[in-house]
């Protein structure tokens, strides 16, 4: 396994990206209790810095994190410190009896695992369904061919750092790939590192028949609640059978 979001990418990432987190709250707040079974236990792969975490207990939810970057779980025990977090793999962590798992921003198709595929993917799937209470919810959103689409490089800053991003996307593998250029403030100068990230793209009907054929009843979703996803980024709500 590769050591991905280290400390300055992870530190960006939790000051200059929130945004998604917060607008997916409200939708995975309003699914749980609406046509959840009602409990309150969610479980939240690749959860980062703890953003959707301390969203949820506030709202009064026991949460799980789980997420490969020690640095994004650091500043998750911090951020959330009413929830559980642990450092691993989604393909190797065991998942807690729960009534709704997340898990949002494409973390799915990260390829910081090296294992991880369609196949490893549906395994996944499987044991979410036999961690999750009858009528529990899995909500989850991947990246599908053509995410790449747009700019090819982009940058962003914030008070202390900045992020030159290059992205290419192979139509043949579909695979993603994005180079990532930090830049973070360390005294009076700038500290800068580099990391990338490659994605494994998946399409949308091939993953909704592999969750039905588990027993999930399921939909996909092009917008969380007001927040609309990116072209190519699909989202999914699959029910357990009651």
């Amino acid at each position: 396994m590769r050591e991905n979001y280290e400390p300055d990418l992870a530190y960006i990432h939790h000051v200059g990206f929130d945004s998604f987190a917060r607008g997916a709250v409200p939708f995975i707040v309003e699914n749980v209790r609406r046509f959840g079974n009602g409990g309150r236990r969610v479980v939240d792969l690749g959860c980062g810095s703890g953003l959707l975490a301390r969203q949820l207990v506030r709202r009064g939810f026991d949460v799980t994190g789980i997420d490969q970057s020690c640095a994004m779980i650091s500043i998750a025990r911090g951020q959330a410190p009413g929830a559980r977090f642990v450092c691993g793999s989604f393909l190797d962590v065991d998942l807690p009896g729960c009534d709704a798992v997340t898990s949002t921003g494409e973390c799915l198709n990260y390829l910081f695992d090296g294992r991880v595929s369609r196949r490893a993917l549906k395994q996944l799937f499987r044991r979410v369904y036999a961690c999750l209470d009858p009528g529990g919810l899995f909500i989850f959103d991947v990246a599908e061919p053509g995410r790449g689409m747009g700019p090819a490089q982009r940058h962003f800053e914030g008070g202390d750092w900045s992020i030159l991003l290059t992205i290419d996307e192979n139509r043949k593998t579909s695979t993603l790939t994005r180079r990532i250029v930090t830049f973070r403030k360390a005294g009076k100068l700038y500290r800068r590192t580099m990391e990338t990230h490659r994605l494994k793209l998946y399409r949308s009907s091939a993953l909704a028949g592999d969750l039905r054929s588990i027993g999930f009843r399921v939909r996909t979703v092009r917008r969380y609640g007001r927040m609309d996803l990116h072209p190519g980024h699909v989202g999914f709500v699959a029910r357990k059978a009651r």
